[in-house]
């Protein structure tokens, strides 16, 4: 009841406003800019027509936005987690999130640095109450470059624009243009659109669509979500994961004034390939994942 709630106030201060065919958006902090996020994704897999939300995570933190001269930093602090369903504690991505502080360093749109996962399997893994054989697989198929990716790319997408851009346009050439198409590993950007501006907790902010594909080589914890919490998955535990591709949606808005964040949802659709490593069939099943965030700035 209370996320529906939350939703309803989220939709209901989406309201168009200004009429502009343009904005100029910069990355400009005379004072931090400090906002509590709460984040949630789902993870969902289905074969043929039966769906199985395995997995639900919730979790709240603050992000704190400043500069020095050219830099930007973002400092994030956790703050608490309300995850529940079959993988709530396993998914890398996810447990992320709950590391005491993360810092990102960025110069514009290039990321320099990140610091905070250096110790995740003491200050994380190893304090999660699960069995230690999970434990041990989690800190095994996880590596700080992988964690880092993950917070690059999410930087990299959710500062894309600069400079005037047009409202209600695709505007994919004029980034490629200005060489502000990032190169992401395993996935390649199709097409950006922008949208209008709406006004999001009293803040004016910029709508794009971002619309790209995926590819994860060996995607292990949605395979095990799948084939432990889906009745038509149990045949194949036996089977092994193999690369599945996604078709992703990546949704930003911006505030106007100084390019930080007003809410972010990304919806991925993938398809998923699975092998026995005897007789060598190979089955699909497919997933949808959301991840969404929203930013209260405080």
């Amino acid at each position: 009841m209370a996320r529906k709630k939350w939703l309803i106030a989220i939709i209901g201060t989406l309201i168009i406003s200004c009429g502009e065919s343009s904005v100029s958006i910069s990355y400009i902090l005379p004072v931090p800019i400090k906002a509590e996020v709460f984040s949630q994704s789902n993870y969902a897999t289905m074969d043929g027509e039966y769906e199985q939300v395995g997995t639900l995570t919730s979790t709240r933190f603050t992000n704190e936005y400043s500069q020095d001269g050219d830099m930007l930093y973002l400092d994030r602090t956790f703050i608490s987690d309300a995850s529940k369903g079959y993988l709530k504690k396993s998914y890398p991505s996810e447990l992320a999130l709950r590391v005491p502080k993360m810092k990102l360093t960025a110069k514009g749109m290039q990321v320099m640095d990140i610091e905070g996962y250096e110790n995740f399997d003491s200050v994380v893994v190893a304090k999660i109450s699960i069995p230690d054989r999970w434990r041990k697989q989690i800190s095994r198929m996880t590596r700080q470059i992988d964690l880092d990716r993950i917070e690059r790319r999410r930087w990299e997408i959710t500062h894309l624009l600069l400079g005037e851009i047009p409202l209600k346009s695709n505007i994919t050439n004029l980034l490629a243009s200005q060489g502000r198409l990032p190169s992401i590993p395993n996935a390649q950007i199709d097409s950006v659109i922008t949208k209008s501006i709406k006004k999001i907790y009293e803040r004016k902010c910029l709508e794009y669509i971002v619309y790209l594909q995926e590819k994860e080589p060996f995607p292990y914890f949605i395979w095990e979500q799948h084939v432990s919490s889906v009745k038509s998955g149990m045949p194949f535990k036996n089977y092994h994961p193999k690369e599945a591709v996604y078709q992703n949606r990546y949704e930003v808005a911006l505030d106007i004034e100084n390019g930080t964040p007003c809410l972010e949802r990304e919806f991925k659709f993938g398809i998923h390939g699975m092998q026995n490593p005897e007789t060598k069939d190979s089955v699909t099943f497919r997933s949808q994942i959301s991840h969404e965030r929203l930013y209260s700035k405080l």
